[in-house]
């Protein structure tokens, strides 16, 4: 089973908001901001629970 059109698209997007978590205000479409939305609350878990585990 290999990639599709609509496959590389995503992981395009997918690449592009983790370019630019450290951008203060990247023009993104709104999958992009989807993921970025998605990245953050990821690492802002993880962070917290770093927090509670030390």
């Amino acid at each position: 089973m290999g990639f599709d059109k609509g496959d590389k698209f995503i992981d395009d997007a997918k690449q592009r908001a983790h370019d630019a978590i450290g951008e203060s205000n990247p023009k993104l479409t709104s999958l992009e901001k989807g993921f970025l939305h998605a990245m953050k609350r990821r690492q802002a878990r993880e962070k917290q629970h770093a927090r509670k585990a030390t």
